[in-house]
């Protein structure tokens, strides 16, 4: 008879869990939403009369990458975790909605004050992404001339955009569908007399 070799077959490995319920997922999620804030505010300070585009974008890029690299430098598995720019940092300037990052070989017109200025941009760590957005409007320099007539207008678009997110956030909840989140966004922007944009997708 042929001696047949028993044994116990190999472990399958173990499959990783990728969700919230992982510390190490929830911890690179964190670390990743703060380097987007450090970014982010190094960027909102910097909005000035005179700022150029590409500079800020160049910034908020390098501010990304120098603080990423910081993080998770021991390989796993001999791979190194790959972390930075998940989003281009985007700086967009009044009728430009959103997710403009220009070349350097573009020509824009620096920032001035009384501009609205829309900055978007991601980090991630391992694939776990944190984005964040925000609307500014520059303020006067001291040698600015004086504030448009429709400044108080954009005061109240920007009053609304916050106050809608404010409501989005609280309308995002288990079961909850889209169109839930949608409706409260336009129920504010009602309120305040403006409307909300619509076809973009992030």
């Amino acid at each position: 008879d042929e001696s047949v070799e028993s044994g116990v077959p190999e472990e399958e490995e173990e499959e990783e869990v990728t969700d919230l319920s992982n510390s190490d997922v929830c911890t690179k999620y964190q670390e990743a939403s703060k380097i987007v804030n450090t970014a982010l505010e190094g960027l909102v300070s910097q909005c000035l009369p005179g700022a150029k585009i590409i500079d800020l974008c160049q910034f908020g890029t390098a501010v990304i990458d120098a603080q990423a690299s910081k993080l998770y430098q021991k390989k796993v598995k001999g791979v190194s975790i790959e972390k930075g720019v998940a989003f281009p940092v985007c700086v967009s300037v009044n009728d430009v909605v959103c997710n403009h990052s220009p070349l350097s070989s573009e020509e824009l017109e620096p920032l001035k004050a009384g501009d609205v200025v829309k900055i978007d941009l991601g980090c991630h760590i391992d694939g776990y992404i944190s984005v964040a957005a925000h609307t500014l409007i520059v303020p006067p320099g001291p040698d600015s001339p004086p504030p448009k007539s429709d400044a108080a207008e954009m005061g109240d678009v920007a009053v609304a955009a916050y106050n809608a997110m404010l409501v989005a956030a609280d309308a995002i909840r288990a079961g909850a569908k889209n169109s839930d989140v949608t409706a409260a966004v336009e129920r504010v922007a009602n309120a305040y007399g403006v409307s909300p944009i619509s076809t973009v997708r992030m």
